[in-house]
């Protein structure tokens, strides 16, 4: 199963987000400083949170785990 997602590397070390619009289900493109849905407009933050709907919840986070060997492993639940 391929679940579109983008990893973050930052100060504060690995995040991801999902790239699904959490309206319908549309993958969501990078732009600008944050995340263009082209099925129905919404726009997401760079953290993900809602600028413009009609979404009305974030994209899903998922947590990203660095292994002692500096392997990452995401977590999707």
């Amino acid at each position: 199963m391929k679940i579109p997602a983008i990893l973050i590397h930052n100060e504060e070390g690995f995040s991801s987000l999902s790239l699904t619009c959490t309206h319908l289900g549309c993958t969501v493109e990078e732009k600008d400083q944050g995340f263009h849905c082209p099925c129905h407009g919404s726009n997401f933050k760079s953290d993900g949170s809602v600028e413009i709907g009609p979404a009305d919840q974030p994209l899903q986070t998922y947590r990203v785990e660095k292994t002692s060997d500096g392997n990452l492993i995401l977590h999707l639940n």
